[in-house]
């Protein structure tokens, strides 16, 4: 196996994930994105499709029985993969609706800051493959959609992070919090387990 699970329908989205790294492993990435294709006259045609029927035979054995049936007979690799994608891909509201609820749930309780923090980063990882950051397509473009999405998604998880850690750290987080402009995440993040530490430090001096 070439992944850890075969694709059932409902995980896809770690499914494409891990098959994409596989495949960027293998340099083989271009064979499903559509970026690489050979002209029938091309001298390299024979190549092209040998490589093409391989990528296909990788995704075929990792998928369960009832999926591959239904895509085999797709005649690039391609194809396979946007077939996947339009069946299995779309924006997950009921599951992008049960992560933000999460969030509320999640709390320090006592855990370090790097358990607690981690759990945190493994929920925003998800909702980011359901729910991706918009980008501008336009062909020369300055509007920047992008970049004040992800600002605004930024600011959202530093409070995220901020809101579930425990008491201890109110002091830490007001300082944060009036700092202008407010740090970015990975810095807030620093802060705080530098206060984790210090205070962790304090208790065994004072043992």
């Amino acid at each position: 196996m070439h992944v850890n699970e075969t694709l059932s329908g409902n995980n896809y989205t770690d499914w494409s994930q891990e098959m994409m790294n596989f495949l960027f492993a293998k340099n083989k990435v271009s064979f499903v994105d559509g970026s690489k294709k050979s002209d029938n006259n091309s001298p390299q045609y024979m190549l092209w499709m040998r490589c093409d029927a391989m990528v296909k035979v990788l995704l075929i054995t990792a998928m369960e029985k009832e999926i591959r049936t239904s895509i085999k007979y797709a005649n690039a690799a391609s194809k396979f993969w946007l077939d996947l994608k339009e069946r299995f891909g779309k924006e997950s509201a009921p599951r992008a609706y049960e992560l933000k609820q999460s969030f509320s749930m999640i709390h320090q309780d006592g855990t370090t800051v790097s358990v607690y923090y981690t759990k945190l980063r493994s929920l925003w990882d998800e909702i980011d493959s359901i729910l991706p950051i918009p980008k501008c397509s336009c062909k020369g473009c300055t509007c920047d959609i992008g970049k004040k999405t992800s600002g605004l998604k930024e600011n959202e998880r530093i409070y995220e992070f901020l809101m579930g850690l425990d008491d201890q750290f109110s002091v830490i987080k007001t300082q944060i919090l009036a700092m202008n402009p407010v740090p970015n995440l990975g810095n807030v993040y620093h802060l705080i387990s530098e206060d984790e530490r210090h205070r962790i430090i304090s208790a065994d001096k004072n043992q």
